[in-house]
């Protein structure tokens, strides 16, 4: 009778503690496999101590290009089980996308991903129909990115970012942006 009673006083305890609030969940801490490891530090050619992971979670990709298609690759459809992930390196953070044992891995700033959103919206497309052809690291001759734009005040300040190329429906469009990618400025577009 007495486990019963101590029972039913934790479990109104419980009840009162949780009620009107939302519960939470609380992010699983994923290790990853050593091949995975090994991959990213020889991709991005640093050591695994410089680089600060901020999110890792485990996923299944719908197709070999683990959502992130470069402009002239064929994506076969299958589950890729895998990871994706958040790091920081040298105050610039990538997206990692990564099978289960390294081999296949993806590793793009979060600035393309911005450009990708902003190419998406701007044509009214879904983001997995812009593909991307190329990314260079540039430093920016000021604030602005290098492109004059009406009633902006531009800070004559080296700023480093990212060309970014990429491709809708076979046109080719020219992204400007900073190392996070919340400025992100259309330079040109080609056909």
């Amino acid at each position: 009778m007495r486990k019963l009673v101590i029972s039913l006083l934790l479990l109104a305890l419980a009840l009162t503690a949780c009620n009107g609030q939302e519960s939470t969940p609380q992010p699983i801490k994923v290790e990853l496999p050593v091949g995975v490891l090994d991959s990213l530090t020889r991709n991005l050619k640093v050591e695994s101590d410089q680089i600060e992971f901020n999110k890792i979670t485990q996923l299944d990709y719908s197709n070999t290009c683990m959502g992130l298609p470069s402009v002239d690759e064929q994506c076969a459809e299958m589950i890729i089980k895998g990871y994706q992930g958040i790091i920081s390196l040298e105050g610039t953070q990538y997206e990692f996308r990564s099978d289960q044992s390294g081999e296949r891995m993806r590793i793009v700033p979060l600035a393309l991903k911005q450009a990708q959103t902003v190419l998406a919206n701007r044509l009214n497309v879904n983001p997995e129909f812009v593909r991307w052809v190329s990314i260079e690291k540039v430093d920016w001759p000021d604030s602005c990115l290098g492109i004059e734009q009406p009633g902006i005040n531009c800070n004559m300040v080296i700023t480093p970012g990212f060309r970014i190329l990429l491709e809708a429906g076979g046109t080719i469009f020219v992204f400007r942006t900073d190392l996070s990618g919340k400025q992100t400025v259309l330079e040109m577009v080609s056909d």
